[in-house]
């Protein structure tokens, strides 16, 4: 058995309106997918955003030509492998999304060998996954009635944890407390800076406000190199935080947790270093007694939550705002159900990637 092609593709696909987000724009989302075939046809698939970045070329001229002709089922191995041969341009960043959906293929073909769901191979906790649902995207066409309509929505669905996009400060403010009205005391909200924070003196009088919402974290306030900030932020306002997004490898999420003890650790497999990293970076929070919150990618998460006990929940959009858009690469896609998602029965990560929309939407 010996890994015959491995295949990288960037697709883009639109958004009906910009995201925003302090200030970082997105008009489309721009996406790797990975292909892994073996010596018997059978096919893994990985994926992950690129962030407009060279992901296809690392996989094409860093990864690709290491795996051909190796054996598919060996992925510890093999992730040890390319990280430490790639150490001059690895360690963080591009090449470790690049890592990272090439592993999650690796991951889904060894389950479609073995004739397993992906976390029945990682462990086995339970079939259904709590989820929070992420939205309210601040934009220019929306008015504040668009928004509380959309937070109503989201608890019609049955989400019980919603998070909102952070935008102008004072705006949260505004938005945040149209969402507590809306949604009552009886359903977690929480608000995503998106690393928008720079100091303690502009927010902290703001962030007191909120005390009376009732929020259940606020995520990511300060990039990764102000992470201190965050701290002395939740000594400061009582807020509960969820770090760790933009983290990349174990050892960063071991310093994350031993200085700063998020009291949600959020983990992304597409950028972290895949399943097999991410299964160890949720041992290492489960070791400091911290839950784990992983960002988007429920084709992924859905596994790591099933898997592992200590994921509080995984995070999806709803495809009806259309902020996150890689479903639309697959025929079949994740089985939402009342709050939660369905662990897949499937082999391997249990959907199914469209060739059509895959080739419709490929650039170079």
């Amino acid at each position: 058995m010996k890994i015959a092609s491995v295949i990288a593709t960037t697709c883009v696909v639109p958004l009906p309106r910009p995201i925003v987000m302090g200030e970082i724009r997105f008009d489309a989302r721009e996406y790797i997918v990975v292909q892994v075939t073996d010596d018997a046809g059978r096919t893994g698939i990985g994926f992950g955003m690129t962030r407009n970045s060279p992901v296809q070329a690392i996989i094409e001229r860093s990864i690709a030509p290491y795996l051909i002709g190796r054996d598919p089922l060996l992925t510890e191995a093999h992730w040890e492998a390319l990280y430490y041969r790639n150490l001059p341009q690895g360690q963080r960043g591009i090449f470790m999304r690049a890592l990272s959906a090439v592993d999650i293929a690796l991951w889904d073909l060894k389950g479609k060998i073995a004739g397993l769901p992906v976390w029945k191979l990682l462990g086995g906790a339970r079939e259904r996954v709590p989820v929070s649902v992420a939205g309210g995207y601040p934009a220019s066409d929306r008015t504040l009635r668009d928004f509380e309509a959309e937070i109503a929505d989201y608890a019609t669905k049955g989400y019980r944890t919603i998070k909102i996009a952070a935008g102008e400060l004072d705006d949260d403010t505004i938005r945040l407390r149209a969402a507590r009205r809306v949604l009552g005391p009886g359903i977690a909200l929480a608000n995503d800076i998106h690393w928008a924070f720079r100091d303690l003196l502009s927010v902290v009088p703001t962030v007191r406000t909120w005390e009376e919402l009732g929020l259940a974290f606020l995520e990511d306030p300060f990039p990764s190199e102000l992470v201190e900030l965050s701290v002395r932020l939740r000594e400061q306002t009582g807020q509960r935080l969820a770090l760790g997004e933009d983290t990349v490898g174990r050892w960063a999420f071991r310093d994350l947790l031993e200085r700063h003890v998020p009291d949600l650790l959020r983990v992304d497999a597409t950028v972290a270093g895949g399943f097999s990293e991410a299964a160890r970076i949720c041992g290492l929070a489960a070791a400091h007694g911290v839950p784990v919150f992983p960002h988007v990618f429920p084709e992924v998460h859905v596994h790591l939550g099933a898997a592992f006990p200590g994921i509080a929940m995984v995070e999806m959009t709803d495809p009806t705002y259309q902020t996150e858009t890689l479903y639309q690469l697959f025929r079949e896609w994740v089985r939402y159900e009342d709050g939660h998602l369905v662990a897949p029965d499937r082999p391997g990560l249990g959907v199914e990637l469209d060739p059509a929309a895959l080739e419709r939407t490929a650039v170079r």
